[in-house]
């Protein structure tokens, strides 16, 4: 399956939780991330600073539940504190923008391994706000210069 997955960051060395976030997603499949990564306020109005990109995820996973489900074991394992409430500043956050299947959205029951998020997960594809958000649209655009990205970045 073939994936767009915004990253963003705003704790700490925000483009060193980017690069980590990169390499995370590489554990997953090949990687092509965008040239472009852009400082935008936090929307909330209350943290610092976002720095926020795009990324294509090439993987072998074909659920999209189960890759939500893996990017939100990335975001833990790199320090995403899910305990400070929707929308607290954070180390990394992976949202999946959308998948080259099928559109749609799911609610399923948390993996055990995750239930501090929840009793529920919930997806849909495509995010329904990331066609309103110039920090996705704008990586994502710079992704479809030819020039402006080599090749897939194979899995690690």
């Amino acid at each position: 399956m073939k994936a767009i997955v915004a990253l963003g960051s705003n704790l700490g060395d925000r483009r060193a939780h980017l690069e980590a976030g990169l390499v995370a997603l590489r554990t997953l499949g090949g990687v092509v991330p965008s040239p472009l990564v852009m400082e935008t306020p936090d929307e909330s109005g209350r943290g610092p600073a976002y720095l926020n990109t795009v990324a294509v995820l090439v993987t072998e996973e074909t659920d999209p539940r189960r890759l939500l489900e893996a990017l939100l074991r990335l975001e833990l394992a790199n320090g995403r504190d899910r305990t400070a409430g929707r929308n607290a500043p954070r180390t990394l956050d992976l949202d999946l923008i959308t998948t080259d299947g099928p559109p749609g959205s799911w609610t399923w029951a948390t993996p055990a391994d995750l239930r501090l998020l929840g009793p529920e997960l919930s997806l849909a594809l495509p995010h329904p706000r990331a066609f309103n958000r110039p920090f996705v649209l704008e990586p994502w655009r710079a992704l479809s210069d030819p020039g402006a990205c080599g090749g897939v970045i194979p899995r690690s």
